[in-house]
């Protein structure tokens, strides 16, 4: 049979002291070898760790940014139609005032006449034109039922 070079054929016969070490010694290379992918591993794990705590992140802002455009958006709508609310009470407001203004002078004579003939002790009823009536009114401006 002939002889094909391989690693197995520079190891002696196992019956040798040197085949023994032999033995010894590439187990210890391997060993080392193992250490070595052990490290490189670990380096590796450590690598991908840092990575992904820099992605996760990286998305974290992005998710907040969104949220905070998002309710900027949800305000500023909220404001809009609380300012447009607002315009239309207030629009009610002067309607109101100025329904009482008008009712206030409409009737001021009379309400004159009557504190003078009350201070001067003249208790008969005037027989004069009635003002018009005040109107009530409901909280949009239109008159009550």
């Amino acid at each position: 049979m002939a002889k094909e070079k391989t690693a197995h054929a520079q190891v002696p016969p196992p019956t040798s002291h040197s085949a023994v070490e032999a033995i010894v010694s590439a187990l210890s290379e391997l060993e080392g070898d193992i250490d070595g992918l052990y490290s490189r591993v670990e380096e590796m794990k450590k690598r991908i760790m840092a990575h992904s705590n820099e992605e996760v992140e990286k998305l974290k802002q992005q998710v907040i940014a969104m949220a905070n455009e998002e309710a900027k958006q949800i305000v500023d709508s909220a404001r809009a139609e609380a300012e447009a609310e607002s315009e239309k009470i207030g629009e009610m407001g002067r309607a109101n005032v100025a329904n009482l203004k008008k009712n206030i002078n409409s009737s001021f004579d009379e309400a004159v006449d009557s504190i003078v003939r009350t201070v001067l002790g003249d208790t008969t009823p005037v027989k004069a034109a009635q003002p018009a009536k005040a109107k009530k009114l409901t909280s949009d401006g239109k008159p009550a039922a």
